[in-house]
């Protein structure tokens, strides 16, 4: 009898030790996962995730990460509704960050399922999630209630502009600027003789460059060495007939204007724009400088405007440096965000990206017109289809607006992924 119990104990104490260790390595995979999604690398956390979820069926934890992860991944969105709605379900105010003994969401999974189905055009089922969400934040959490306010508003807007869609033309630009990766964030020169684009390899996003030769364009470079760049810059702008090149370099925690010159073989290695109050401790990203060089216009979350991210603008100095820039006021910016400017037309037009305004949902592009007396119409969104539910926050305009590059995922067409297109509005 006493043999049998010592025998049974031992047995008890290497099983719960066997498990202990198979939870030390589980928590070690969930915080690798954890690691990817901190910095937004969707694709990588969510294998993780996904086999965690294998032997932890009841976490609804990892399924609110697993939804997240889908969200974040083009052409997979639609299967982050199924872990979203499980989320919610086993939701609660409580809520440890950082280890997988943590079974239930945290209310925040209430928020991204109404993301889901916006996305997804469920705008009623949209709605009520938002407004479940809402009901969690306390009275004096004033931003975001704002901010989801704005979220039910737009679910109502979006059924608005889907009842009305534009008419455009849209031509895929073809090889040897899209091929099987992402190509995004395509820029062009004023003078139409330089073209650029991102695309994302396997592993880092690199910066191509073509110009007009002979009336085709020359086979893309990667021109990323030259730039000396990581993988952390990210083009917005090809100034001075092309001899200049704008980015934004991004370390996660705050981002740069760097610019790179040209020289006829080669481009330097990208260095910060020249002006004090240019680039900050705070978040400036994509510059865009007029077709005469005097004007500058990028965004910034700086202290002292309308909320998260503004757009700013500044005018060139005679020592080749920028001066100080001036908000662009109420007209344009909201308390949201508004980013990827561009300022054509001698300055009479702008184009840019906003979560705020008359929108259908996450970003929307919108055009405003400058007056004669110096003020900005109110701006217009571009309309569906050239906007969605999801985020749309890049259109490069040409010919005065009457076009313009974008870059887009279409199901079941072009060469894989995102692609870019030429659209003309009628």
């Amino acid at each position: 009898m006493t043999r049998l119990l010592i025998s049974l104990l031992l047995t008890l104490f290497a099983g719960g030790n066997l498990a202990s260790q198979n939870l030390k390595k589980d928590q070690e995979t969930f915080l690798e996962a954890e690691y990817f999604l901190m910095f937004e690398d969707y694709n990588d956390a969510l294998p993780y995730y996904l086999e965690l979820k294998k032997s932890y069926p009841d976490n609804y934890n990892l399924s609110y990460r697993i939804g997240i992860c889908y969200l974040g991944i083009p052409g997979q969105k639609h299967k982050s509704i199924e872990y979203l709605e499980a989320a919610t379900r086993n939701s609660e105010a409580s809520y440890r960050e950082g280890s997988l003994q943590q079974t239930t969401a945290p209310y925040t999974s209430w928020y991204f399922l109404g993301n889901a189905y916006r996305i997804n055009y469920q705008f009623n089922k949209a709605k009520e999630a938002y407004k479940k969400y809402r009901e969690t934040l306390l009275e004096d959490d004033t931003d975001n209630i704002l901010f989801i306010d704005h979220q039910i508003k737009v679910c109502n807007n979006a059924k608005d502009l889907m009842a009305s869609p534009i008419k455009f033309e849209e031509e895929n630009i073809g090889e040897p600027f899209n091929d099987s990766y992402n190509n995004f964030n395509p820029i062009i020169s004023s003078d139409g003789s330089s073209f650029a684009y991102m695309s994302s390899l396997k592993f880092y996003d690199a910066v191509f460059y073509s110009f007009k030769e002979k009336g085709r364009w020359s086979s893309p470079v990667n021109i990323t060495p030259d730039l000396m760049s990581d993988g952390d810059l990210y083009i917005s702008c090809l100034a001075d007939k092309g001899r200049s090149l704008y980015l934004s370099k991004d370390n996660d925690n705050e981002s740069d204007i760097y610019v790179s010159k040209y020289d006829g073989t080669r481009w330097s290695a990208a260095e910060p724009v020249k002006g004090r109050n240019i680039n900050t401790k705070y978040w400036e990203s994509h510059a865009f400088v007029t077709r005469d060089g005097s004007t500058m216009i990028f965004a910034s979350d700086r202290p002292g405007g309308q909320g998260g991210l503004d757009l700013y603008i500044s005018y060139s100095k005679d020592n080749g440096s920028w001066g100080n820039p001036v908000n662009l006021g109420p007209e344009i910016n909201t308390p949201f965000n508004e980013d990827r400017a561009f300022l054509i037309d001698d300055g009479k037009q702008l184009f840019f990206c906003s979560q705020g305004h008359y929108s259908m949902g996450g970003f929307d592009l919108f055009r405003s017109a400058k007056s004669e007396n110096g003020r900005w119409s109110k701006p217009e969104n571009l309309g569906y289809p050239v906007n969605s539910p999801d985020d749309d926050v890049f259109f490069m305009p040409v010919d005065n607006g009457k076009s313009g590059y974008i870059s887009v995922l279409r199901e079941g067409k072009g060469y894989g992924k995102k692609d870019i297109y030429l659209i003309t509005f009628k």
